[in-house]
């Protein structure tokens, strides 16, 4: 069965998208997949990856009008004949989530989170959902001026973490610095700034996918080597935890999960409890690594959702190592002209 599937957040730079990865395995899973990339820049590189994704189109930002969202998803409907879109970015989940059920109704599937299980899964709300799962959450203030800022830093010390509404996240060590990366983070992405207590112990990461009925379709747990300076994974080891692993399932079965997702947590040095720092609601950057490794998400979630069998199991190999590197494209000039002058890609071999 030939499926088309839209992917977003093709946006493979320095703070790069999951997209890439998304249709990577896709293209990867023996399945017989068209894959059309939703971009919002006509530099994203993913437009390029034409190993990857089949052809991309330029899309309205998802902070605009409703109505030209739907309209373009409805226009590249119409020449795609899309079955399944899977949304990788957090700032556009709730205009999906709004308009899931209009795009359920021209054909369009999705798995993605309801409103509630995303506001459940908040930043702000991470105390609450700790303790409902059994795990600890650091100490945390929310902030929306310098004000607030300094009283946070004053409460819970240095070095402490500045983290962004979706994105970005950096440790501050002095208040010189806290007010540089709250500064940063407010401009790129608003309001609020959380400033979370920093808890020593090794980052881990476990991503996986909820069918919505409280089961999951497949976990595999990271333990973080090296990250970027916005608070990305640039390499990390498979591990087999059994202690986060449930926590996982606990998460996915209490807020009866829907769509993919990444359970950011910390193992603290002294103790080896699980402190949960975020859950993102969507498949993170990384999602390729648990593809390559046997689990691959991407393909059971549209097997999922056009009545395919799919597996579920989470049998993979600890200690198996993701590399992720640089590299350049080089293309002519004119596939830039053609999609910032139509918005939309040559079909290749045009």
């Amino acid at each position: 069965m030939k499926l088309t599937v839209a992917v977003s957040g093709i946006n493979t730079i320095d703070n790069p998208g999951p997209g890439a990865g998304i249709c990577r395995a896709l293209k990867e899973s023996g399945m017989d997949v068209r894959t059309i990339g939703l971009a919002y820049d006509a530099l994203e590189p993913g437009i390029y990856l034409d190993h990857i994704i089949d052809k991309s189109y330029i899309m309205p930002y998802p902070s605009g009008s409703r109505e030209a969202f739907i309209e373009r998803i409805k226009d590249i409907h119409s020449r795609e004949s899309i079955d399944v879109i899977i949304s990788a970015l957090d700032a556009e989940l709730p205009i999906y989530m709004d308009i899931e059920p209009v795009l359920k109704d021209i054909g369009i599937k999705m798995l993605i989170p309801s409103k509630e299980m995303f506001r459940l899964r908040d930043k702000l709300r991470l105390k609450e959902l700790a303790e409902k799962i059994g795990v600890k959450a650091p100490e945390y203030m929310s902030c929306t001026s310098l004000a607030d800022l300094h009283n946070a830093v004053n409460e819970l010390g240095f070095p402490c973490m500045v983290k962004g509404p979706f994105y970005e996240a950096y440790k501050a060590n002095s208040p010189g610095e806290a007010e540089g990366y709250f500064g940063k983070i407010a401009a790129a992405w608003g309001y609020p700034i959380i400033v979370q207590k920093f808890i020593q112990g090794d980052e881990y990461d476990v991503i996986g996918c909820g069918d919505g009925n409280g089961n999951d379709i497949g976990v595999f747990a990271i333990r973080k080597m090296t990250i970027t300076k916005l608070g990305k994974v640039w390499n990390a080891v498979s591990i087999r935890n059994e202690k986060l692993i449930e926590a996982t399932k606990r998460v996915v079965k209490g807020l009866s999960w829907r769509g993919g997702f990444e359970f950011e947590v910390l193992l603290e040095d002294k103790t080896q409890e699980i402190y949960v720092l975020e859950i993102n609601p969507r498949f993170p950057a990384w999602v390729y690594f648990p593809a390559g490794c046997g689990i691959n998400l991407p393909a059971r979630m549209v097997q999922l959702l056009t009545g395919q069998d799919y597996d579920t199991h989470s049998d993979y190999k600890s200690g198996k190592l993701m590399i992720r590197y640089t590299n350049e494209l080089v293309k002519d000039i004119s596939d830039f002209e053609q999609i910032s002058t139509f918005g939309e890609t040559s079909e290749k071999g045009e």
